[in-house]
């Protein structure tokens, strides 16, 4: 079986890599695409995703990749967005596993440049605080005048 690489993959520092594999195999249904014997690294998939999680000893030999020390929650400012086909089913397995929701499921219009999608997603945290979020399009619609200003106001705000 090939393995085929994304061109963009998230590699994702890991406080505990056990940890960090189980809560994303085994609570999220992330699977194993490649990992060598016990390294404490593997890249994982889930439907048309890939991430990477790590682990490795700072001896020195990293500090090139450890820009700062780590403090959690690691990933501040950014949250993955992975694009799924079954997003309530995702929810409803991730709360049957006892996880949390850091945002709960919910639908929001979300602009493109060519047109509105109405997105069901909702978000969590891994064990490092790294946030994830699975959306689904469910559907979509021309760009209306309207949003446009929806659009301008919100954003009127937070600039």
């Amino acid at each position: 079986m090939s393995f085929e690489i994304n061109s963009l993959v998230p590699e994702l520092w890991c406080s505990d890599f056990e940890k960090s594999l189980s809560f994303y195999t085994e609570r999220l249904g992330f699977n194993v695409a490649q990992r060598r014997s016990s390294d404490a690294h593997a890249y994982l998939s889930f439907q048309d995703s890939q991430i990477m999680i790590a682990w490795w000893q700072h001896d020195g030999s990293w500090e090139p990749w450890y820009p700062a020390p780590m403090e959690r929650p690691y990933g501040r400012g950014i949250n993955l967005q992975f694009m799924v086909t079954n997003v309530r089913q995702i929810h409803d397995d991730v709360v049957a596993a006892g996880i949390q929701p850091f945002l709960k499921l919910h639908t929001a219009s979300i602009w493109r440049t060519d047109r509105m999608d109405e997105r069901t997603q909702f978000m969590v945290l891994d064990p490092d605080g790294y946030l994830l979020r699975f959306s689904q399009v469910t559907s979509h619609r021309p760009i209306e005048q309207s949003d446009i200003d929806e659009l301008d106001r919100v954003h009127a705000k937070t600039n």
